[in-house]
């Protein structure tokens, strides 16, 4: 796992996890799904999803994509809390797995 934040004061964060072997089911990433009121990723980088975090006031503040293998063996996951201001949150999640995909989940691509 890798988690960068840029300034503590900032109290920022991006995180992104491989877990391989995927500890868990097909089945999970779907209730996750619907839990988190995720959408699908866009055509290419299916299985997966992107879903906004936000905070116990119900404000947004970041956001989290999962993107796994047909198999369901190997699981990318990627999260921004607090980033830029004024940024896409959930584009900038996506675009991480437009270009982590291919590298990390390459039987996926």
């Amino acid at each position: 796992m890798i988690s960068m934040s840029p300034r503590i004061e900032d109290k920022a964060s991006m995180t992104v996890e491989l877990q391989i072997p995927f500890a868990s089911t097909l089945q999970s990433l779907e209730l996750g799904r619907t839990r988190d009121r995720g959408i699908d990723l866009p055509n290419g980088l299916t299985p997966g999803y992107s879903a906004i975090i936000k905070d116990t006031d119900g404000n947004t503040v970041g956001a989290k994509a999962f993107a796994w293998t047909q198999d369901g063996t190997k699981m990318l996951a990627i999260h921004i809390v607090k980033g830029g201001p004024g940024r896409d949150h959930q584009a900038d999640v996506i675009e991480f797995v437009r270009q982590l995909r291919p590298l990390l989940l390459p039987s996926a691509s």
